[in-house]
């Protein structure tokens, strides 16, 4: 090749860009818990957003939403709380839906304790004082929680008639493990009110207290290490013994659901027939309040047909006694997903998992939704409104409801 002669040499083509792949937008500004975004972002490759006026497909927040804002949500958004849930899990509306069913089916809702609400029912509760024989009640206002203003009485005298608060019966034979009293935080997944869907996860935490358990009398009512299970309260106790092996949970002050069916097992009782019994509690407490959150829900998304905008997280506290029956003592909407140890973080991280794969989160859905916004508007534009909305019939609505109960059936039951 002469010096004057050059080979060109063809650039390489560019290939074409590739466009980025939607994400789901999680707006997390009403959460604390770095446990709830980072599975979000990490596990599930979520976009995180805390911006008030961003879209997002999904609203995640530490406590109960309004009305007003169920109100404004777009078809493909989803928000973890019900706004009426209040009716479970403020403890005085516990007591008063529970107690109204009580006296419709008194045998089908003896799974609580007997309950009052004070002041209005102070006439009623003073009446349990008798000098035949003297019982042990438990006094918790009616709007805190972890424990906080919680003490045990067995006399009228030291409670403020006026005082907004809930006082039950103490169950004064608990079932104990290494002495010790102790409660279940059981989880369930409420994701739909018309009808009710209900999902109750199989890991859950048992709480024990610190110090060991004597049955109630005048001289030990304020020891609230052995009385009280709650963790908040006895995290403080010097006896207090942290879990630190996540495939552990036989050990410490809190251990695991599994651990507790093996153990009642081995010491003779029917594991089975409890479980049965806790599920049973569970769904009946729900199927109380249902129609309360199906009116609110309806009244917020009258025309949604696929009851799936709404999903909480719940935790039923549940005390054994010694007979193995189980007693509901609360319902918490709000309950923690702070991790102080390995098996906290195990459970914690599966339970959030499992709700976000039954979610079925698609930010597809947010994009077709403004594809067919805009279709509607360039209509409208042109004069074809009536092509563009169609207005559904009742039989319609029923047939697009019942077709969407299909697919989510076949998803969430995979």
């Amino acid at each position: 090749m002469n010096e004057t002669e050059h080979k060109e040499i063809p650039s390489p083509e560019k290939a074409p860009k590739k466009s980025k792949k939607p994400k789901v937008i999680v707006n997390v500004l009403n959460t604390e818990y770095d446990s709830v975004k980072d599975l979000m972002k990490s596990s599930f490759g979520y976009k995180l957003s805390t911006d008030t006026c961003s879209e997002w497909d999904l609203f995640w927040a530490d406590t109960g939403v309004t009305e007003e804002m169920l109100c404004r949500m777009k078809k493909y958004q989803k928000i973890n709380h019900y706004p009426s849930m209040s009716c479970i899990a403020r403890k005085n509306n516990l007591g008063k839906n529970l107690m109204r069913m009580r006296r419709q089916f008194p045998s089908e809702y003896s799974f609580f304790p007997a309950t009052w609400l004070l002041p209005s029912e102070w006439k009623e509760f003073k009446a349990q004082f008798t000098q035949r024989k003297c019982k042990t009640f438990i006094v918790k206002p009616e709007a805190l929680s972890q424990g906080r203003g919680v003490f045990l009485t067995r006399t009228w005298e030291n409670i403020n008639p006026l005082d907004h608060c809930v006082v039950q019966r103490y169950i004064h034979k608990p079932y104990l493990i290494d002495g010790l009293k102790f409660d279940l935080r059981v989880y369930v997944l409420v994701y739909g009110c018309d009808p009710l869907r209900v999902y109750i996860f199989k890991e859950g935490l048992a709480r024990l207290a610190t110090q060991p358990y004597v049955p109630p009398k005048c001289s030990n009512l304020a020891s609230a290490f052995m009385h009280l299970t709650n963790y908040a309260i006895n995290k403080n106790s010097e006896n207090f013994v942290f879990n630190s092996d996540a495939e552990r949970t036989d050990i410490g002050h809190k251990r695991s659901l599994t651990f507790v069916w093996k153990y009642v097992a081995e010491n003779g009782g029917d594991a089975n027939a409890l479980q049965e019994e806790i599920r049973a509690a569970i769904v009946k407490t729900l199927c109380a309040v249902q129609p309360l959150l199906a009116d609110s829900y309806k009244g917020c998304q009258p025309l949604d047909h696929r009851n799936d905008k709404c999903f909480e997280i719940l935790g039923f506290d549940i005390l054994i006694d010694e007979s193995l029956k189980p007693w509901l003592l609360e319902v918490n909407h709000s309950p923690s997903f702070s991790v102080d140890t390995p098996f906290d973080a195990k459970v914690k991280a599966e339970l959030l998992s499992d709700t976000v794969k039954i979610l079925h989160l698609d930010p597809m859905k947010r994009i077709n939704f403004y594809k067919k916004r805009e279709i509607a508007s360039q209509n409208r534009c042109l004069g074809k409104c009536k092509e563009s909305f169609k207005k559904l019939t009742k039989d319609e609505r029923l047939e697009h409801k019942k077709r969407h109960m299909a697919k989510r059936d076949k998803h969430e039951l995979e």
